[in-house]
């Protein structure tokens, strides 16, 4: 007679709690889901300005992620599992590696997509409008002011930032640096109303207004053209040690007769970005010919640059850590140049 075989208890109520455990995993996921999605539905109205005064506040208490439910329901999952759910290919041991890919830009310049902007964007208001800044040497300016970011990070806010917002902190962390610098503040979307001129004319738009800020401003040396790209976010963002940033591109018109004196500003303000931060400037793209500027209003001074920081796709935080990155450098640029001819 054989000997009478017994099952484990014990296994059986394994199984059991693994089943339970499993059931109980489900149950947080779909809650928390369904209540972070809630949340994001509901907007809380903040002003772009309002927003701006906090990005440019001392507490540094900027998004670094994009944080949305699933990114927080998978940092959860992945702290306890080691596995990206978004990316099942993560539970395999290896990684891709990525590699650098210069650009070539297809779309023109023309502007002339105002009305789906104004859906997605709108005039920013400086936030510290009653700040005065004595002898500026610096001008900034946003011919495409409605050229957008994304919102990502700042929907539930209701907050559209844009390359005025990029502007407004590259003109504090100038002043941060010793370097007097004002911003643009008039609304060149009215102005082209104003003179019914369409989205085409917005180089003319600004040509007027760098003319009136060097007539009331005879200490202006230097102007800027913050613009942003439309490229994909892979072309757009670099990692350097651990911190993400928006590329830059400084774009050149050729058809400016005197634009090697522009292309030399460029040449040097990107190698001297580069030499510290590696490929954080994609380098100088020159443009001419048909559907471009091809001038961009750098014949009215030899220190006028159009500077694009990062892409459609960057988020806020990215540009404003590469926007500190361009007011170190050309802060000392321009210290070195004052220096010289002085």
């Amino acid at each position: 007679m054989g000997r009478k075989r017994f099952k484990s208890k014990k296994v059986k109520k394994k199984k059991i709690f693994k089943i339970r455990y499993i059931i109980y995993l489900i149950i947080m996921y779909l809650g928390c889901n369904l209540t972070f999605n809630y949340l994001k539905d509901r907007q809380f109205k903040i002003s772009n300005s309002s927003f701006l005064s906090f990005l440019l506040s001392d507490t540094n208490h900027v998004i670094k992620k994009e944080y949305n439910s699933s990114n927080i329901i998978n940092g959860v999952f992945k702290l306890f599992t080691n596995i990206d759910i978004t990316n099942p290919v993560s539970a395999l041991d290896y990684n891709i590696s990525s590699s650098n890919v210069k650009v070539e830009k297809k779309e023109n310049d023309t502007y002339d997509n105002i009305g789906e902007l104004e859906k997605v964007s709108k005039y920013v208001e400086n936030p510290n409008p009653t700040v005065e800044h004595s002898e500026p040497l610096v001008y900034l300016y946003n011919s495409h002011q409605l050229e957008n970011y994304s919102s990502n990070n700042n929907d539930i806010y209701n907050i559209e930032p844009n390359v005025m917002t990029t502007s407004y902190m590259l003109q504090e962390y100038l002043e941060d640096n010793g370097i007097s610098t004002i911003v643009e503040e008039a609304n060149i979307n009215e102005l082209l109303r104003v003179n019914g001129w369409s989205g085409t004319g917005a180089y003319k738009a600004s040509k007027l207004l760098i003319e009136d800020a060097k007539e009331k401003n005879k200490t202006l040396k230097y102007f800027i053209d913050v613009h942003r790209d439309s490229v994909e976010r892979k072309y757009t963002t670099i990692d350097i040690d651990g911190v993400s940033y928006a590329r830059l591109y400084f774009v050149i018109g050729l058809e400016n007769p005197d634009y090697k004196y522009n292309m030399d500003f460029a040449t040097k303000l990107s190698d001297m970005i580069n030499s510290e931060y590696k490929s954080l400037s994609k380098g100088i793209l020159a443009k001419e010919g048909k559907n471009v500027n091809g001038v961009y209003n750098q014949n009215l001074d030899k220190n006028l640059l159009l500077i694009e920081f990062g892409g459609v796709d960057n988020t806020i935080d990215e540009v404003k850590n590469t926007a500190v990155i361009v007011a170190k450098k050309l802060s000392e640029y321009i210290k070195a140049n004052e220096n010289t001819s002085g």
